[in-house]
Parts: structure tokens; sequence; C-alpha cells
């Protein structure tokens, strides 16, 4: 089997993930997934995701690595989790009554990211992360699993204008 950021680069999904994988490659964070001992659940936008950016190009991102930063980790959960996991725990706050705000009546799920940040995990007419529809889950690799979704989530505080483009490219050491 092959770990995530293989993954990223393989063909194995009706999806690709070139901008992702740069990305991740600028921020230093691939050799994270490359090497990270434990498994995570990475929610993967795909090339497709990106191209709806409206003010910045997915490479106006790279010239600001603290909030690209932010950015990715806030896709990145460490833990496992499969769908049926994410269900499971859904089906758990319902059976506690844990409900979401206002209009979203329904279990709601969160879930700690590398961010810091939690990401909110619904079950709606489908899988829903932040308002990010899960378009195919379970991609399992090595070291965790990649469920690919159709927008960026972004961080509380973190938006496609908050990146102005002055601080340097990571180089990996």
């Amino acid at each position: 089997m092959e770990d995530i950021d293989d993954i990223l680069l393989s063909r194995k999904t009706a999806f690709t993930f070139n901008v992702l994988h740069t990305l991740l490659d600028a921020s230093g964070r691939d050799v994270e997934l490359q090497n990270y001992a434990d498994s995570f659940t990475v929610f993967a936008p795909p090339d497709e995701a990106f191209g709806r950016l409206k003010v910045k190009t997915p490479f106006d991102l790279m010239q600001d690595i603290d909030k690209l930063n932010l950015l990715l980790t806030f896709h990145m959960v460490p833990l496992k989790l499969m769908q049926a996991d994410l269900l499971q725990l859904l089906r758990e706050q319902a059976a506690v009554g844990v409900t979401g705000t206002g209009r979203e009546s329904r279990p709601t799920l969160e879930l700690g990211t590398i961010s810091g940040h939690p990401l909110h995990v619904r079950m709606l007419e489908h899988l829903m992360v932040e308002h990010a529809r899960v378009l195919q889950a379970d991609v399992t690799t090595d070291n965790g699993v990649v469920h690919i979704i159709n927008r960026i989530l972004w961080p509380p505080g973190l938006s496609e204008e908050s990146f102005h483009g002055n601080v340097p490219f990571h180089t990996a050491v």
C-alpha cells in the first residue's frame, strides 16, 4: 500500500491532486505526510476545488507559508477515521442529544485538527465537513485515510483574501 503523499500523486481516483501536492511540498508538509508514524485523516480538495478560487491563484497561496500551513493542517486530523467511524460517532452524538445550532439541528461531530481549530462533521443528504461535501470516502493508505471533498476548508480567521504574498517560499531541509 502507499502513504497519503503517494495517493495524492497517483491516479487511483477520478480526481487529481496536483495543486494540493504542490502546496504540501512548498510548505514542507509532504515530508510530514511521508514520515508520520501514526495514522491520520486528510480531507483532500482536488484540483477543481482550487480552481474555484476567486481572488488568488492556488500558487499565490504559497507566498505566505505560515498561512498556507494553517490552511493545510486544517484539513488534517491526527486519527484514522473511516466513513463508518464518522457515521458511528455521529450516531453516538445523536443518542446523547448533541446537535448543531440554529437551522442545523442535526448531530454535529467536532474533530480536532493538526491546526488546532476544530472541523465540524454532519450528515445531511451527504457526509459534510464544514461546508464541503465528501465526494469519495475511505481512500486508504499505509498511514491513514483520505476523504475527497468538493471545496477548500478555511479555518477561522483565514480566507483566500488574507493571503498577501509577502513571505518567501519554504525550503525543505
